[in-house]
């Protein structure tokens, strides 16, 4: 397999360019030969025994001041928060340069999958996105891949449901069905309803298209 080449900072930024501004055929294919030709990848790095992440063509995207790095990633996902340890402790900080903090040192695991991070906290779950937003916090017995942004979670035998956008009801709700992946309805004390735009449970009906909750 024939190694790919480094790429200057300048060919880095005008990749960088080229597939935030994306639209056309040709403008995908100029992506894919750059993908072909350039290593797009960030790494880990060592410096004096601490790790940090640079881009492909070696600026800094996370200082080395951390005791390990979970993950790295094509460049195309540069805004994607990045998994650190410290001191046995895992947290998410910003690729800015400076290692800006996301979120505190209190996870004893950060997975990616497909675009979030489920978090593992004291034997608790939660969930945050690509760009280190904790959406549900690491307090549920289960969290669920989102659909179409709607987060589902289960805590104490009872089921919670939140947006990617920042809604979050409580786990109150005795069970749901989610139908066509577009409408969801939840039961709570025997009736059966549907969850507004503020997160609370009601028996209107206009309001059973769940993605209504990010007007």
């Amino acid at each position: 397999m024939t190694q790919k080449k480094k790429p200057t900072p300048e060919q880095i930024q005008e990749f960088r360019r080229i597939y935030k501004t994306a639209v056309t055929s040709e403008d995908y294919d100029k992506v894919n030969a750059f993908t072909d030709e350039y290593d797009t990848f960030t790494y880990a790095f060592e410096e004096n025994g601490m790790m940090g992440v640079k881009d492909a063509a070696g600026d800094v995207l996370v200082p080395a001041k951390f005791d390990d790095i979970a993950y790295t990633f094509a460049d195309i996902f540069r805004g994607t928060a990045v998994a650190v340890v410290k001191a046995g402790k895992m947290a998410l900080v910003k690729p800015d340069g400076q290692g800006t903090m996301l979120t505190d040192f209190v996870y004893d695991s950060i997975q990616f999958q497909d675009g979030f991070y489920f978090l593992e906290k004291d034997g608790k779950f939660g969930l945050a996105t690509s760009g280190g937003n904790v959406v549900v916090p690491a307090e549920q017995d289960e969290v669920f891949y989102p659909i179409n942004d709607l987060v589902v979670f289960t805590k104490d035998g009872k089921n919670g449901f939140a947006m990617l956008t920042g809604l979050i009801t409580e786990a109150e709700y005795d069970d749901y069905e989610l139908m066509d992946s577009e409408y969801l309805q939840v039961f709570k004390d025997g009736m059966a309803g549907y969850i507004d735009a503020n997160g609370n449970f009601t028996e209107d009906e206009d309001e059973m298209f769940f993605n209504a909750v990010c007007d």
